[in-house]
């Protein structure tokens, strides 16, 4: 509760047209290791180097390990960043929403920021915020190209596949200058790193809770795209990934929960027409 009064003081420019809003970046974490804490310790500085501008709220999904919890929130103190620890083990889109809540009510863009990235260039927020929609608009929801430490796509944006009837990385394990993949466009993005304008929150909403972990970044692309909006892949943002580190060692509460929420997106969205985020070339 106190980051949502401090945050209050964030700016009190009034914001036109001409302004761009202040952003803030909701990074959750779920801490098991040792590594886990040396990754969010990299997001945060890279982030606070490349675009020092921006707030930073971590959102602590209920970690086992107090130790590593007290050293993140150590670590946000001395970087300036807010800290929330949630008391129980949420889910994703529960534990964004904490921070998506607070960019709303203070008249804030949010960046959704995976604890497993790290920002290599300076002006990505920037040139989220800066891009546009095919009418000129401020695009409702802007992606990034996200990279594995082998320097391989791992995101340029979402596809719809009819062969295996799911969505998938556009690209994905391509080379990082794949001309393909350096093209803006208009298509499903990974909250892996997703900029949610204030508008969009005010008109969408937030994310769906009934997702826990999976497809929940889907699904509010999806309702960005019904609502008349559209989302964007903009490929001069660019960042590490080190994918599913936090959420990718599996156990029988990850199985359930991802399975839950795949079975909700394609039940919520059974008589939608996906086809055309399907690549023309299939």
């Amino acid at each position: 509760m106190a980051a949502r009064v401090a945050l209050k003081a964030l700016d009190d420019r009034p914001i036109t047209e001409d302004v761009t809003r202040p952003a803030l970046c909701v990074i959750p974490t779920y801490l098991r290791r040792q590594e886990d804490l040396d990754l969010v310790a990299r997001c945060l500085v890279s982030l606070k180097e490349t675009a020092p501008a921006a707030e930073v709220l971590v959102v602590d999904d209920g970690s086992p390990e107090p130790d590593l919890v007290a050293a993140v929130e150590a670590a946000c103190a001395q970087l300036g960043c807010w800290f929330d620890h949630r008391p129980d083990n949420a889910g994703f889109s529960r534990t964004v929403n904490v921070g998506l809540s607070i960019a709303h009510e203070n008249g804030c863009d949010a960046v959704l920021v995976n604890a497993d990235v790290e920002f290599m260039d300076a002006g990505w927020l920037d040139r989220m915020q800066a891009r546009t929609d095919a009418q000129g608009r401020p695009a409702a929801v802007v992606g990034a190209r996200l990279l594995y430490p082998n320097g391989l796509l791992q995101h340029a944006g979402i596809m719809f596949s009819l062969l295996g009837r799911d969505f998938y990385h556009r690209f994905q394990y391509g080379p990082s200058d794949l001309p393909e993949a350096l093209v803006p466009t208009r298509c499903p993005v990974t909250a892996a790193l997703q900029l949610v304008r204030w508008e969009t929150l005010d008109q969408v909403g937030l994310y769906d809770e009934g997702y826990r972990l999976c497809f929940e970044d889907v699904d509010y692309c999806l309702r960005v795209f019904a609502a008349g909006l559209d989302c964007l892949y903009e490929p001069s943002v660019r960042a590490w990934h080190h994918e599913s580190v936090f959420r990718g060692r599996r156990d029988e509460k990850i199985e359930r929960w991802t399975l839950e929420s795949t079975r909700r997106l394609f039940t919520k969205w059974a008589t939608a027409d996906l086809t055309q985020w399907v690549p023309e070339a299939l």
